[in-house]
Order: C-alpha cells, then structure tokens, then sequence
C-alpha cells in the first residue's frame, strides 16, 4: 500500500518541479531559486518513482509466489 503512496507522490512530484523549473526558466532574467526548487523536485520525484516501482514490483511478484506455491 505504502509502495503505491510513494509511487504516486514521486511521479506528481517530479512532473510539478518540471513545471516550477520551465517557469524559472523562462523569466526574463532567470530566477535561480526557483529553477534549484524545482530541479529538486525533479530530482526527488524520480528517485522516489524508481523506489516505489521496484518495491512494488517485489511486493507483487511476492504474492505471486505465494499464490503459485499455493
């Protein structure tokens, strides 16, 4: 359950910090703290999806081993 939290949040996270770092960039004289915040994001949103795909995925292919030993 917790692995479908993470993964959920990640992927909105990074898709948010791709927006705050396209607006950062596109101000006339840039605005670096907002393009670092959004870089983060970014950033953390696709390490938290990597992380809750893989754990996931493992938690799925343990019930499936379960079920098939069954």
């Amino acid at each position: 359950m917790i692995a479908r939290i993470l993964l959920s949040v990640a992927v909105v996270a990074a898709s948010v910090g791709l927006v705050i770092y396209g607006m950062g960039s596109s101000y006339s004289p840039k605005d670096d703290d907002i393009m670092r915040i959004g870089l983060i994001l970014m950033v953390g949103g696709v390490i938290g999806t990597i992380i809750g795909a893989v754990w996931y995925r493992s938690i799925e292919a343990s019930a499936e081993a379960d079920t098939q030993a069954r």
